[in-house]
């Protein structure tokens, strides 16, 4: 027969490992990217890697440091 505090800690190790590997999984898939509101309401996400989104970056990180 197993302890009460044993199978309690087993319990908390499985939904920590669990809880590991969902952030693991998160941070593989998150990835970098400019969204472009317009103002009808629709947007556009692009990928920084993206040619236009690189220079979208460059712009508006020379805006940013000419305005501070």
């Amino acid at each position: 027969m197993l302890k009460p505090h044993r199978v309690l800690a087993s319990k908390l190790n499985s939904y920590a490992d669990e809880a590991s590997a969902f952030m693991r999984r998160r941070r593989h898939q998150r990835r970098s990217y400019i969204r472009i509101q317009y103002r009808d309401g629709d947007g556009l996400d692009l990928p920084l890697e993206d040619p236009d989104g690189e220079r979208i970056r460059a712009a508006s990180q020379a805006l940013i440091d000419r305005s501070g």
